[in-house]
């Protein structure tokens, strides 16, 4: 079951308000009036937010003035999407809350489960798109609870690894025929992290336990030495892939406890 929560009018009391605003008012009046953005809860997640609301401002006045159909659109979505990832997984979604907000029209969805759990996809995402999202984002939530994850930001590295490509693995499964940039990222990027691999891999390896903010992202924004970012998501792309290539299933893998993860990791680093 699925309770839908709809910001978008939310977003029209602050695009309202903001009009004619300039820039240093219109950010003031976008943390007071609205504030969600697909980004991490840090300092630096709000100056990511930021230049989201910047770069997207001259595009949100050509969004329709009511966003509600959009937002029953992605409901009803989220509803026919459960069962794919259910029957992979062999576990059912968990009871959830879709938030319909109003993004950056970067096209970013996200999931959690603490205090509830909860997925969050942008209005302006096309429906095609939106689809295979859902099936990522859903597949955290069965994660989380059947590794008996918290589900929140704090997890060690390890575990965003395994998570990451778990979820990556699960969507290319369930949408073989959609675009490799909606189930993992740009071909360009992937085969860059290719690249890098062997330098991604050192650095992760004694990093696997650590859950402070700065390892976190360091993994998910562009990386401080090798530029690339999401450097988690190719690792748990890579990970899951020899998973499966090992005749092990997607399964098995959301069935490791989530403290045992950056040990799962670490093996598979080291090997």
């Amino acid at each position: 079951m699925t309770e839908l929560l709809d910001l978008t009018p939310r977003f029209r009391t602050f695009h309202a308000a903001a009009q004619g605003a300039e820039p240093e008012r219109r950010w003031a009046l976008w943390q007071d009036l609205y504030g969600v953005a697909a980004v991490p809860p840090t300092p630096q997640g709000q100056r990511l937010a930021r230049e989201l609301l910047d770069a997207a401002w001259d595009r949100y006045g050509k969004l329709p003035d009511d966003l509600s159909a959009q937002a029953r659109r992605l409901h009803s979505q989220d509803a026919g999407a459960a069962a794919r990832p259910s029957a992979l997984l062999g576990a059912p979604v968990p009871s959830h809350r879709l938030v319909a907000y109003v993004g950056g029209f970067e096209d970013n969805a996200f999931a959690f489960s603490d205090p509830l759990p909860t997925v969050c996809l942008p209005v302006e995402t096309a429906p095609e798109k939106a689809e295979v999202f859902l099936t990522h984002e859903l597949a955290h939530l069965v994660h989380h609870a059947l590794s008996g994850g918290a589900g929140g930001w704090t997890r060690t590295l390890g575990a965003t690894i395994v998570q990451e490509g778990l979820a990556t693995r699960v969507t290319d499964a369930l949408h073989p025929g959609a675009p490799l940039a909606w189930r993992i990222g740009e071909a360009g990027w992937l085969a860059a992290w290719e690249v890098q691999r062997v330098h991604l891999l050192a650095d992760a390896l004694p990093r696997l336990s650590a859950c402070d903010d700065a390892t976190t992202l360091r993994f998910i924004l562009p990386h401080p030495e090798l530029t690339l970012e999401r450097g988690a998501y190719a690792l748990g792309w890579w990970l899951a892939g020899e998973w499966l290539a090992a005749g092990r299933t997607l399964a098995a893998l959301a069935r490791v406890p989530e403290r045992e993860l950056p040990a799962l990791v670490q093996t598979w680093l080291a090997r």
